[in-house]
């Protein structure tokens, strides 16, 4: 399914009440913003310093559905991570844009419905079709399962699903340790030195917003 890391984690936090439970729930906001920093700078978009955050080029035309959060990162350029991440996770104005425009963009490429909830305070319910929901678990389990290595996608992917406790609605225990071993090996790649960096810093600052 050609989708990018933000749209997948969108569909996989949804349950049978739709997206509204990414809007209403500040830990689940936070790794969508996790999920976007981690889209940016998979694509050079964007780096990650010790202290800042750094823009490579403009924003793409094919990712316009992080337009926002980009804007967001160009404001504050050269300020930490954690100004970013607090600014989507904790401003509900933000928040609802960045929110409404990564699900406006699954409405437009795949079976997403967009209904309204609220009766004074609207918001923007996103429900995917059940069948794209399914392919995208089964695609995800394939890349990560039977993969001789985990593309770095699904990498993040998997860091953000774990951040906000929903891996374990895709992977039984047992398949979770087999993903622990198979990443442990992975720190001795040189390839993946870049995309353990970057899982440990946003982490580590996701963390730290949420405690």
């Amino acid at each position: 399914m050609d989708l990018n890391i933000p749209q997948k984690y969108f569909i996989l936090s949804c349950n049978e009440k739709g997206s509204i439970r990414i809007f209403k729930n500040t830990r689940r906001r936070a790794y969508l913003a996790e999920s976007s920093f981690f889209d940016l700078a998979l694509n050079d978009i964007i780096d990650l310093t010790d202290n800042s955050v750094i823009i490579n080029k403009v924003l793409p035309d094919d990712k316009q559905y992080l337009n926002e959060f980009f804007q967001i990162i160009n404001k504050n350029q050269g300020k930490s991570i954690i100004h970013v991440l607090r600014a989507m996770a904790t401003n509900e104005k933000i928040t609802r844009i960045i929110y409404n425009e990564i699900g406006d963009s699954l409405v437009d490429k795949v079976d997403v419905t967009k209904a309204v909830t609220g009766l004074v305070f609207k918001t923007n319910n996103y429900l995917p079709n059940r069948n794209v929901k399914r392919e995208l678990v089964t695609d995800l389990r394939k890349e990560i399962l039977n993969s001789k290595k985990i593309p770095p996608e699904s990498f993040a992917l998997l860091a953000t699903l774990y951040g906000n406790h929903d891996l374990k609605l895709y992977f039984s225990q047992y398949e979770q340790k087999q993903l622990k071993d198979k990443i442990e090996v992975y720190r001795e790649d040189a390839t993946y030195e870049k995309l353990f960096e970057l899982s440990k810093r946003l982490n580590r600052v996701t963390l730290s917003l949420l405690s």
